[in-house]
């Protein structure tokens, strides 16, 4: 993303009057009304990382207490979150007599 275009965050903080964490000074509103600074940004096109390329996003909740305990594991061996989830994907599936659909 361009430096000086500001993200949805930014956009409606710059609405509302709002500085963002990276200012110093005090700005002036934009002019914009927060429904047309969100209108603004979500028409941009979006640019994911290339590792996301070809992929779907799956969303899993859990208690804090699991996800602390994941995050300590990914930290104890050296690996993301991305690595332990497709490792307890593949666990899974082989549990089930799948095959992994690579």
């Amino acid at each position: 993303m361009d430096p000086a275009t500001p993200s949805l965050t930014d956009a409606i903080k710059a609405s509302a009057g709002r500085l963002t964490p990276l200012e110093r000074r005090p700005r002036q509103r934009s002019g914009q009304s927060m429904t047309q600074s969100v209108k603004t940004v979500a028409t941009r096109q979006r640019k994911p990382p290339a590792t996301r390329s070809g992929r779907k996003g799956i969303v899993v909740y859990f208690d804090q207490r699991v996800a602390a305990a994941i995050r300590r594991l990914a930290t104890e061996y050296d690996a993301t979150n991305q690595e332990l989830g497709e490792m307890a994907f593949k666990f899974l599936f082989e549990k089930f007599g799948e095959a992994w659909p690579a």
